[in-house]
């Protein structure tokens, strides 16, 4: 079954929170450059520093392969973190994300401009003993998406992650553990791995799909290039189809700004490639399923941490 991005972003987030989490905190009166262990949040997939994020993409005319036509795409995602509690070596918190997509099909199988919505609640269970390297993280995130012109069980989607971990080094850690999904009468278990290196003022980010390297130029500029997938899926209320998936990849040149303590915007170009459409009926009979060509792309990025 193709995996949605929101389900990829949610593992990866998940894995590199218990990776970060294990690299000893900064002082307060720790200079500025201690800053290069935090990780890079390329996208506002939600995993580095906790804080709110708004990242907007648009993407040029994805021409398909194979026939006249193409797909425009763009997007608007946001983090917003809701709770967090302490207890003993266990944290709970909770953390809420929407996904504005707009996609212009442009006729292709009777479909014009489509407005389509992600909506994910997450809650997270992080647990660290004091004096020891082991920790372990799980999670569970419900979430549906949508055009919101009518809601059905087709709509709804739920995941969960658990992981165990072990910090080498200051610099070295790695995370394994497994990860489900339900969604859409189709469910799926695959196995969670990952690890981040950090050797100052770099940083290697590789937990598949998912991979960042990054380089701290300055105290305030990071440069980074990376690749991860985009792309999501959603229910749709249409006479013809009723359910669309569209996967793809996108490699990308960040530019991350600090510009105070807390708030940070980064732009971000690069192509997305390996584009795939595939659209449903209500029946789940593939209708068609179309390669897109490589497109351009470009990003803004606003975040204001914790």
């Amino acid at each position: 079954m193709k995996e949605s991005l929101s389900i990829l972003s949610a593992l990866f987030w998940a894995s590199t929170l218990t990776l970060s989490a294990q690299t000893p905190t900064v002082g307060r009166g720790a200079p500025t450059n201690s800053r290069s262990v935090d990780l890079i949040d390329p996208a506002a997939f939600g995993f580095g520093r906790p804080g709110y994020m708004v990242d907007t993409t648009f993407i040029d005319t994805q021409d398909f392969a194979n026939i006249p036509g193409g797909l425009d795409f763009m997007e608007v995602r946001t983090i917003l973190p809701l709770w967090t509690k302490k207890v003993n070596a266990l944290r709970i918190s909770a953390s809420l994300s929407y996904n504005l997509s707009e996609l212009d099909f442009n006729g292709f199988l009777g479909l014009q401009r489509e407005t389509l919505h992600t909506l994910e609640a997450q809650v997270n269970l992080f647990w660290r003993p004091e004096q020891s390297k082991w920790w372990g993280l799980g999670f569970v995130t419900p979430g549906i998406g949508t055009d919101f012109q009518g809601l059905s069980w087709d709509d709804f989607e739920v995941s969960g992650l658990g992981l165990l971990g072990y910090r080498f080094t200051d610099t070295f850690s790695l995370a394994g553990g497994f990860f489900a999904q339900y969604g859409a009468q189709e469910g799926m278990i695959v196995p969670a791995l990952g690890f981040i290196w950090k050797p100052d003022p770099f940083i290697v980010q590789v937990t598949p799909p998912f991979v960042v390297l990054g380089w701290r130029a300055t105290d305030r500029v990071t440069l980074s290039l990376s690749t991860y997938p985009s792309g999501g899926s959603w229910d749709v209320e249409d006479p013809n189809v009723n359910r669309v998936e569209l996967n793809g990849w996108q490699t990308a040149a960040s530019v991350i700004y600090q510009a105070t303590d807390r708030f940070s915007i980064s732009l971000r170009a690069g192509m997305n490639v390996g584009g795939e459409l595939e659209l449903r009926d209500g029946n789940n009979n593939v209708l068609a399923n179309e390669t897109l060509e490589s497109a351009p792309f470009g990003a803004l990025n606003l975040r204001w941490q914790f």
